[in-house]
């Protein structure tokens, strides 16, 4: 089992790492926080939680190959320019890459919240909900970000609002993380016992 530290930490940084992702402030054309960090930082939690979920050890080399790209990315965002379309084969990659990487890596946070969380906690349930609203907004933004754009003078406004949406999306899931790291802030942490 994990200590209560490694856990507290690698939620720490799952959370923050979604934080990243999500909140773009930009100096001209650059990031200031850039996303690619955002996945580094799941990928750390990735290690510290190896052994107390080893599914998500397989989700390395995704995670790998979405840091790469954000890195690409923000590098690219230096010269005033961005990868994102002029690959298209590569962006559909990467879209379906980043939406099994978070409903997986979702899915075990959910199973780890199930198994520490006190009886009357729901923090499993709430991260299960928030996956599954923020794959369908991941999956709603993957398939409007080229072919629709040319068939409907609504394509920006349903961009708009599927972006609003994925924003207050994964404000949720940060803040159900946040509450489930204070669960290893306690004096005692053990597993429920088997149902």
């Amino acid at each position: 089992m994990t200590d209560r530290q490694t856990l507290y930490d690698a939620l720490s940084k799952a959370a923050w790492g979604y934080f990243l992702l999500y909140f773009d402030f930009k100096l001209g054309t650059v990031s200031i926080l850039p996303s690619f960090v955002g996945f580094l930082l799941f990928l750390s939690a990735i290690k510290l939680l190896k052994d107390e979920r080893r599914d998500l050890e397989l989700l390395r080399p995704l995670g790998t190959l979405l840091a790469v790209w954000h890195g690409g990315n923000w590098l690219a965002s230096w010269l005033g320019t961005t990868l994102d379309g002029r690959f298209p084969i590569v962006d559909l990659i990467i879209s379906l890459a980043g939406v099994y990487f978070h409903f997986q890596m979702l899915t075990d946070y959910a199973a780890l919240a199930a198994k520490y969380q006190q009886p009357d906690q729901d923090l499993d349930r709430r991260l299960l909900k928030w996956r599954t609203w923020q794959t369908v907004l991941l999956t709603a933004m993957s398939l409007c970000a080229h072919p629709l754009r040319f068939l409907t003078d609504l394509w920006e406004p349903t961009l708009l609002i599927l972006a609003l949406a994925g924003l207050v999306t994964s404000l949720c899931i940060m803040l159900t993380l946040f509450d489930l790291r204070r669960i290893f802030r306690e004096e005692s942490v053990s597993p429920l016992p088997p149902p």
